[in-house]
C-alpha cells in the first residue's frame, strides 16, 4: 500500500473566547447594545448550548430554563485572515441572526444542517465580532400560520411543526423541560486552498465476495492535475477526470476489493473496516507531487428485509438477524454534543450489552460523528429516524419542502460511508398519530415521506432500507402484528406477560418502557431533606408519564411488581421502603428478560425488539436502562443476559413443560452441554441431567426438558398432580471441559415471591489474577435470588443474577476510578443483610 503522510486539514475549529448573554426577547437588537445595557453574561465553550453553557460554570438549575422565552445571544472577537474562505455552523440549534459587528448578515432556520457562511461575498476581513443571536422561540410560534389537520399531545405547541428545531424539551411528561438553543455543534474555519474538493459520493457494496466502492468527486479546476486515485484498504484505483458544465473537475470510477472482508453486526462477526482516501496527483514542479483527501473508514455488507406475509425480518449479508437494543438517548443530554470519550463508554456498554442496534428517535436529533464511527468501529446497526415526530408538517409549504430536503440530503451525505445505518425512517409516530386520531388513511402519510424522501435514500444510500414511519404496517399503523410495530402491551397497556407472544409481533423498533430504578447512591445524590421515593413532587417530576393520562410509568411498574411478586407495592411503599426499591429494580429487570425470551426463542415470529429507552434524560426512575449518571441500573443487566450472542434460556410451553433454547448468533459453530437441574425450596436438587449440545454458527436448537430428564417431572408444574415436586429449575451452558457455565436462566415455578431468609450460605472471595484485573467469586448453599453486588469504585461485568447451589459464578469487576480499594458487599433478593466478601490475591483459586 502507498505510504501516506497525513494531509493538511483544510478546516480547523474556531477558538475564541465566547460569551454568552441572555435577554429578553428584541430588547437589544443589535451586538454592541448588550454592552450598552450592562446584559449579564457568561463565559461559553463553543460547542454548547445554552443549558449546558450554565452548567460548565454551576449555574444551570432545570426550574429556570426558559430559554424559548428569551433572546439569547453568543459572541466572540476573532480576526479573519485573508486565506478564510468560509466559517461553518455544523449545528446551530434555533433561528439564528448571525452579526459581524453590527451588521446583519443571515439568518438560518434549520438545527439540523450545516449552514456555511461565504467570508469572501459578505467582505468579512481582520478583526471583528461575530455574534450569533437565537431568537426567541416562542416570538416565533405566535406568528400565525395554517392550521394542522391534527394535533398531537406529544407536545403542547402545535407550530413547532413549522420549525426545524428539536423537540426535546418541549415534550411535557417525559422530556425535561430544557430546551436546546444554542450553537451545539463545531464552528469551523475553511482555509482557501489551491485544491478544493467541493463534494464527494461514494456508494460500497457486496456483490458476491467481491467488495465494490462507486466513487465521484468533484474538484475546484486545476490546471496541473495529471491522475486522481482512490485508495480503499491496500487497494487502488486511478479515477476517469473530466470537466463539468460549471468548470469543475469531476473524477468518477469503480474500485473492486476481490474476496473482500465483510462488515458484521457484532454479535454475529466481526465489523471489518476500510480506510480510504483519495489523492490528488500534480506534475507541476512549485507544488506537491501528491495531495490526500481523507475520507474516513469504509465497509461491505449487505441489508436485506423479508417483508412477506406482513413480516419484517432483517438479514445481513444473507443471514438472518435478530435485532435487538434500544432506543438512543443523547449521552450528554444539556449540550447533545457528548464528546467521543463519552459516547465510547456508552457504546461499549450496549455492546457488552449484547445490543446490535440503537434507534436514533425522530423527536431527538441527528446525531454527531462520533456516534456513527463508534457505531460502525463497535459492530452496532443504527435505525436511523429522520427527525420528524407526530405533526402534521406542512410539506406544501414550498420553502419548508426545500429546506427538509437539504436536512436530508446533508444527513445522508455526511454518513454516505457509514456501514452501520442499516434503516433509514422516515418519521417516527406520524402514520399512528393520525391513524389514532381518525384521520382518513391518505392523510397518514404525505408526498415528502411517501415520495420525496425515499427516492432521495435511494440515489444517496441505497445500501440502507428506507421504511416509511415507525410504527408501519397492517390493517392500522399501531396494530402489531404486521411490519413494524410500537409495542407496549406488555408495560403500559398492563397486559400480562404471555402476550408478548400472543400478539404476534414481527419487529418492534419501541418497546418495553417502565419506570426503571436506579442505584441508592443517584437517589441520595437526588433528593434531600428525608425525602423518599414515592408521591413527594421531587421524586414524581421525574417519572416519566404519557401527556395528559391519569396515569405515570411508576404505576406500570407497580402493577407488574403486584403480579410477579404477589406484594401490595403501596404498602411497601411506605411500610418497608428498602424492600420497595429493591423489588422495584428487579421488576421491570424480570419482565423485559422474560419478554426478550418470547421473542428470541427459536421457532419465534419476531425478527426485532428496541427497548424504549437507552439512557435517562435527567437523574430519577425514569426509561432508561442506563441512570443519568451513565451507571447500569438493574434492569441493564437483565438485558444483557437475554441479549446475549450466545445463550439459553427457558419459555414455559404450559401441558408440553419447560422448553430449553440455545441461540447462538456468533460466526462459530457451538459445542458444549446443556445442564437442567431442579430443585425443592430452592436448596435439595431433586433432578439433574447433562446433555452435549452442538449449534451451528447463525442459528437456534430447541430442546424440551422432558427429553433431558429420565422421566416426567411435569416441569412447568401444569398438570399439577398434587402440590408442586420442585419450586425452582435452573439451566446452564457449559464449554465443554469447563466447570463453571457460560450462560444461565432460572425458572420460577411456584413464583418469584422466594421467602426471605437470614443466611443463604452465599460465599464470596475477589480474585485478583495475573493481570491485576479482580475477580469475585460467588457460590451458594441455598438459591440466591437476584444478588447485587456492591463494589464502589468498580463497575461488575454482571450484576442481578440468580445462582444455584452448587455452582460458581466469577463476575469481574471494572475499575471506574484510580488506586480504589476493593470494598465490595454481595446482597440477594431473598436474603435479609448483605455479606462481606475479602480479597485474596492468589490466582490459582481460578483453576
Amino acid at each position: 500500500m502507498l505510504s501516506r503522510t497525513p494531509d493538511s486539514h483544510e478546516t480547523h475549529i474556531l477558538i475564541a473566547d465566547w460569551r454568552m448573554y441572555i435577554t429578553s426577547p428584541s430588547s437589544c437588537s443589535v451586538p454592541s447594545e448588550l454592552k450598552q445595557q450592562q446584559t449579564p453574561e457568561w463565559p461559553a465553550q463553543v460547542p454548547c448550548t445554552a443549558a449546558s453553557a450554565l452548567r460548565d460554570v454551576g449555574q444551570f438549575h432545570y426550574d429556570e430554563c426558559q430559554f424559548d422565552a428569551r433572546d439569547i445571544w453568543f459572541s466572540c472577537e476573532t480576526d479573519i485572515s485573508e486565506d478564510c474562505a468560509f466559517i461553518h455552523f455544523d449545528g446551530l440549534a434555533g433561528i439564528v441572526d448571525v452579526f459581524w459587528n453590527d451588521t446583519l448578515l443571515v439568518r438560518y432556520d434549520n438545527m439540523f444542517v450545516r449552514h456555511s457562511l461565504d467570508v469572501q461575498r459578505h467582505q468579512l476581513r481582520g478583526k471583528g465580532v461575530l455574534s450569533l443571536r437565537f431568537v426567541a422561540l416562542n416570538t416565533l410560534l405566535a406568528e400565525r400560520r395554517p392550521r394542522p389537520r391534527w394535533k398531537t399531545k406529544l407536545v403542547e405547541q402545535q407550530q413547532l411543526r413549522w420549525l426545524r428545531t428539536s423537540l426535546i424539551g418541549r415534550m411535557p411528561g417525559w422530556s425535561p423541560p430544557v430546551p436546546a438553543v444554542g450553537p451545539y455543534r463545531d464552528i469551523t474555519i475553511e482555509q482557501r486552498r489551491k485544491l478544493r474538493l467541493h463534494h464527494h459520493h461514494l456508494q460500497s457494496k457486496l456483490m458476491g465476495t467481491d467488495g465494490i466502492v462507486k466513487a465521484t468527486f468533484v474538484f475546484d479546476a486545476h490546471p496541473h492535475i495529471q491522475q486522481i486515485r482512490l485508495h480503499v484498504g491496500d487497494r487502488t484505483q486511478e479515477l476517469w477526470i473530466e470537466k463539468n458544465t460549471e468548470g469543475k473537475l469531476v473524477a468518477s470510477g469503480e474500485l473492486v476489493l476481490t474476496d473482500a472482508q465483510w462488515w458484521w453486526p457484532h454479535t454475529h462477526g466481526k465489523p471489518h473496516l476500510y480506510t480510504t482516501f483519495v489523492e490528488v496527483i500534480s506534475h507541476h514542479p512549485s507544488e506537491q507531487p501528491s495531495q490526500f483527501f481523507s475520507l474516513g473508514e469504509l465497509g461491505f455488507r449487505q441489508i436485506h428485509v423479508v417483508q412477506s406475509n406482513d413480516d419484517f425480518h432483517l438479514h445481513v449479508n444473507g443471514v438472518s438477524v435478530f435485532c435487538r437494543g434500544a432506543c438512543w438517548t443523547p449521552a450528554d443530554f444539556l449540550s447533545l454534543n457528548a464528546d467521543e470519550a463519552t459516547q465510547k463508554a456508552m457504546l461499549t456498554l450496549a455492546r457488552d450489552a449484547g445490543m446490535n442496534m440503537l434507534r436514533v428517535v425522530g423527536t431527538m436529533v441527528y446525531e454527531n460523528a462520533a456516534f456513527y464511527r463508534l457505531c460502525d468501529q463497535l459492530g452496532i446497526l443504527v435505525w436511523q429516524d429522520f427527525m420528524f415526530a407526530n405533526m402534521d408538517y406542512p410539506v406544501s409549504d414550498l420553502q419548508f419542502a426545500l429546506n427538509i430536503q437539504n436536512e436530508a440530503e446533508q444527513f445522508l451525505q455526511r454518513t454516505q460511508m457509514s456501514p452501520c445505518i442499516a434503516v433509514l425512517c422516515g418519521n417516527s409516530e406520524i402514520e399512528q398519530q393520525a391513524a389514532m386520531l381518525g384521520q382518513p388513511q391518505e392523510r397518514w402519510c404525505n408526498t415528502f415521506f411517501a415520495e420525496t424522501l425515499p427516492q432521495l435514500c435511494h440515489e444517496l444510500r441505497s445500501d440502507a432500507l428506507y421504511w416509511p414511519s415507525s410504527p408501519s404496517g397492517g390493517v392500522m399503523p399501531f396494530q402489531v402484528d404486521a411490519g413494524v410495530a410500537h409495542y407496549f402491551g406488555v408495560g403500559a397497556y398492563l397486559r400480562p406477560l404471555d402476550d408478548a407472544r400472543r400478539s404476534g409481533v414481527r419487529f418492534t423498533s419501541e418497546c418495553l418502557g417502565f419506570s426503571n430504578m436506579p442505584e441508592e447512591n443517584l437517589i441520595d445524590g437526588l433528593l434531600a431533606n428525608g425525602v423518599v421515593p414515592g408521591p413527594h413532587p421531587d421524586w414524581k417530576r421525574r417519572v416519566p408519564r404519557d401527556h395528559g393520562t391519569g396515569w405515570d410509568f411508576e404505576d406500570i411498574r407497580d402493577h407488574y411488581m403486584a403480579s410477579l411478586y404477589r406484594v401490595d407495592p403501596m404498602r411497601l411503599r411506605y411500610a418497608e421502603r428498602e424492600r420497595y426499591q429493591a423489588l422495584a429494580r428487579t421488576t421491570t429487570g424480570e419482565v423485559m428478560a422474560h419478554t426478550i425470551h418470547e421473542w428470541r426463542r427459536h421457532g419465534s415470529s419476531c425478527h426485532g425488539a428496541l427497548i424504549w429507552f437507552w439512557r435517562d434524560l435527567w437523574a430519577g426512575a425514569g426509561w432508561g436502562v442506563i441512570d443519568a449518571l451513565g451507571q447500569p441500573k438493574a434492569a441493564y443487566y437483565f438485558l444483557k443476559r437475554a441479549m446475549a450472542p450466545l445463550s439459553v434460556f427457558f419459555t414455559d410451553e404450559g401441558l408440553n413443560g419447560l422448553a430449553l433454547h440455545i441461540i447462538n448468533d456468533t460466526a462459530h459453530d457451538f459445542s458444549g452441554e446443556i445442564e437442567l437441574r431442579l430443585y425443592k425450596h430452592g436448596e435439595v436438587c431433586i433432578a439433574r441431567a447433562r446433555q452435549e449440545v452442538t449449534v451451528s454458527a447463525h442459528s437456534s436448537h430447541m430442546i424440551r426438558a422432558d427429553a433431558v430428564l429420565p422421566y416426567f417431572l411435569d416441569t412447568s408444574y401444569a398438570y399439577r398432580f398434587g402440590p408442586a415436586g420442585h419450586h425452582q429449575a435452573a439451566v446452564h451452558l457449559y464449554q465443554r471441559g469447563v466447570d463453571t457455565p457460560l450462560d444461565s436462566d432460572y425458572h420460577f415455578t411456584s413464583g418469584h415471591d422466594l421467602p426471605v431468609e437470614r443466611d443463604l450460605g452465599i460465599s464470596g472471595t475477589i480474585i485478583q489474577d495475573e493481570k491485576g484485573e479482580l475477580i469475585l467469586s460467588l457460590q451458594t448453599v441455598r438459591l440466591a435470588q437476584a444478588i447485587c453486588i456492591s463494589a464502589p469504585g468498580f463497575s461488575p461485568d454482571d450484576n442481578y443474577f440468580h445462582l444455584s447451589p452448587g455452582v460458581l459464578k466469577h463476575v469481574r469487576l471494572h475499575a471506574v476510578t484510580t488506586d480504589t480499594v476493593p470494598k465490595v458487599s454481595v446482597m440477594a433478593l431473598n436474603m435479609q443483610s448483605s455479606i462481606k466478601c475479602p480479597l485474596n490475591i492468589n490466582p490459582s483459586l481460578l483453576e
